[in-house]
C-alpha cells in the first residue's frame, strides 16, 4: 500500500455540533477513518462520473493526502456513502484500503437533506442535485414543498431540478452519470428521439458511446431526423457515422465554395435568398392582411424595412466613398501626364 505521509490523521472520537438554519435538529458528526469494505455504496448510482476531475483529484491526493473526509451514515451495521464517490475512486487508484470519514449521526433523509442545503465541500452538478431530489421523493416520500423549506430553497427550484429528469429514460441518465454522454445531449436529441421512438435512442447512444460529435453536428442529426420519413430515420439511427461523414463534406465543399467566391459570392448568396423570401411574402401578403388585427404582422415588416433603408444609406455611403476615390485617382493621373517631367520620361 502507498504510503501518503502527508495525509492528515483524524482521531476517533472527536464531536463537531453544527446547526443549519433549515434544518431543525442539529447533526452530530464525528471524525474516523474507515475501511474501503466497510461502505455500502447505496448512492453511487445517481452520482456523476467526470474523467477529469477523478484524474486531478488523484493528483491532489497523492501529493497532498485526503484533505476532505467523505461523509457516512450507519445503517444495518454498515456505513453508508452519503457523499465523497470520487475521493473513494482516486485512494482505490492510490492503493489506499482506507478512507478519512466524517459520521453523521442522523438517518439517510436527514443527511440529504443536510447535504443539499449546507455542505460545501465541492461544486454540485446540477444533475446531481436533482438526482438526490428524486431520491428523497421516491425513497423518503418527501413532497417537493417539504424537501424546499429543509434546504432553504424555493419550490420553483426543485421543480427547475426535478424537471432536467422527470421525462428523460433511465438508460440515458445512467450514461450522463457514468460520464459517457453530455447533458445537452441528452436533453436536446436522445430524450425527444427516446418519447417518439426508445428503440431509436438506445442504437443512438450506443453509437456516441463509442463515437464523439460536436454538439452543432449532433444538432444537425436531430433536426434532419425531424424533418425525414420513418424509412430514412431507420437508415440514420442504423448508420449513423454515414450521416455525419455526409454532413462533413457538405461543410469541407461549403466552406471551400465561400473562400473561392470571397465576400462578393457570400454577399450574391445572401442577395438571392433575400429576393426568393421576398417573392414568398409578396405571394403571403394577400392572405395574411384579410384580417383587421395584424398591427404585429406590420411590426415585423417595418423593422425588416428599416434594416434595408439602413442597408441602402450604407451602399450610398460606399459607392459615394469609391466615386470619390475614382475621381481623385483620375485627377492625380491627368496631373501626371500634364507635368514636364511626365512628358520627358515618356
Amino acid at each position: 500500500m502507498r504510503n501518503l505521509a502527508k495525509r492528515p490523521l483524524y482521531r476517533q472520537g472527536k464531536h463537531i455540533l453544527l446547526i443549519s438554519q433549515p434544518m431543525k435538529d442539529p447533526i452530530k458528526k464525528t471524525l474516523m477513518t474507515v475501511e474501503h469494505h466497510c461502505l455500502d455504496l447505496a448512492y453511487a448510482p445517481i452520482r456523476l462520473y467526470q474523467r477529469g476531475k477523478l484524474n486531478n483529484l488523484t493528483a491532489s491526493i497523492e501529493q497532498q493526502g485526503q484533505l476532505v473526509p467523505v461523509i457516512i451514515v450507519a445503517k444495518d451495521q454498515q456505513w453508508v456513502l452519503i457523499d465523497g464517490y470520487l475521493r473513494l475512486k482516486a485512494l482505490q487508484r492510490l492503493g489506499e484500503d482506507t478512507i478519512a470519514a466524517e459520521v453523521w449521526e442522523c438517518d439517510l433523509a436527514q443527511a440529504l437533506l443536510f447535504l443539499l442545503a449546507e455542505h460545501q465541500s465541492r461544486v454540485w452538478e446540477a444533475l446531481e442535485e436533482a438526482m438526490l431530489l428524486r431520491e428523497l421523493q421516491t425513497q423518503h416520500g418527501l413532497a417537493q414543498g417539504a424537501i424546499a423549506a429543509s434546504i432553504g430553497r424555493d419550490r420553483s427550484w426543485v421543480c427547475r431540478r426535478l424537471a432536467l429528469i422527470e421525462h428523460m429514460p433511465e438508460f440515458i441518465l445512467q450514461a450522463i452519470l457514468k460520464g459517457t454522454l453530455s447533458l445537452w445531449a441528452a436533453q436536446r436529441v436522445l430524450a425527444p428521439v427516446a418519447r417518439a421512438t426508445p428503440e431509436h435512442a438506445e442504437k443512438l447512444l450506443s453509437y456516441l458511446i463509442k463515437n464523439h460529435h460536436s454538439t452543432r453536428e449532433l444538432q444537425s442529426f436531430y433536426e434532419h431526423y425531424k424533418r425525414t420519413h420513418h424509412q430514412e430515420r431507420s437508415r440514420m439511427i442504423n448508420e449513423p457515422g454515414l450521416f455525419f461523414k455526409a454532413q462533413k463534406m457538405l461543410r469541407i465543399e461549403k466552406d471551400t465554395k465561400y473562400l473561392k467566391e470571397g465576400p462578393e459570392g457570400q454577399w450574391q448568396s445572401s442577395l438571392n435568398s433575400i429576393t426568393w423570401h421576398l417573392k414568398q411574402l409578396i405571394t403571403l401578403a394577400p392572405q395574411v392582411f384579410i384580417q383587421q388585427e395584424c398591427h404585429q404582422l406590420l411590426n415585423a415588416f417595418y423593422q425588416a424595412k428599416t434594416n434595408f433603408d439602413l442597408l441602402t444609406e450604407a451602399l450610398g455611403g460606399f459607392i459615394d466613398a469609391n466615386e470619390r476615390n475614382s475621381s481623385s485617382s483620375f485627377g492625380i493621373a491627368s496631373e501626371r501626364k500634364e507635368s514636364p517631367h511626365y512628358q520627358s520620361a515618356s
